[in-house]
């Protein structure tokens, strides 16, 4: 069984590849409105919205992360009770390459970055899941291709860049998200077999 939605859901791809459009701002509206209409605990809404369109400032956010990432490279005794994968010899590979890499690694030169901020009340985070998520899926529904950027939480260790970026005191990064036109669609992976994933209590 399929319809409009579905076909949306199963369609939307993570895009690591944007053109040079920008996006209007009626557009970027949309999609936040979009997230607003998502379900939330006690019908709190607990999401604020930062919307950052100035390309110099998201290159100057991406370069402050990959700082980060190579700070904790350097401490990585500090750092591995926090981040377990600091013991996967894999996983500081990819971390070195991100923070080494001369090009945009972490929001991929999009256009759009978008912070969901909220405050330490719980089930906000599971809240704006659900509104990243349905931003992300109104976006594809749009053309606009989307990405949620975890690396992003690492800007929460510079207290300069947190006050820089406007998020209130007491809140937190819950969620990044990237926009913009696909330059190129990555084929879909495929999905674990549903015997794999779902049990049945009957």
């Amino acid at each position: 069984m399929e319809n409009e939605v579905i076909l949306c859901i199963k369609g939307r791809r993570s895009i690591r590849n944007y053109s040079e459009k920008s996006l209007s701002k009626e557009i970027i509206e949309a999609i936040i409105n979009a997230g607003r209409y998502a379900p939330s605990a006690e019908d709190r809404q607990p999401w604020r919205f930062i919307v950052i369109t100035d390309r110099d400032f998201i290159k100057k956010l991406s370069e402050e992360v990959k700082k980060q990432i190579a700070n904790i490279l350097k401490n990585k005794r500090k750092w591995r009770k926090k981040f377990k994968e600091l013991n996967d010899n894999r996983a500081i590979l990819f971390l070195s390459a991100v923070a080494k890499s001369k090009r945009d690694s972490i929001f991929f030169d999009a256009p759009v970055v978008i912070f969901i901020v909220t405050d330490k009340v719980m089930f906000n985070d599971e809240s704006c899941a659900c509104c990243a998520q349905n931003m992300m899926l109104s976006a594809w529904s749009m053309g606009v291709g989307s990405c949620w950027i975890g690396f992003a939480k690492f800007l929460e260790m510079s207290k300069e860049i947190i006050e820089e970026i406007g998020i209130p005191d007491g809140y937190h990064i819950s969620a990044c998200l990237t926009f913009g036109y696909p330059e190129k669609i990555p084929k879909p992976s495929l999905r674990k077999p549903t015997a794999d994933v779902i049990k049945w209590i009957e």
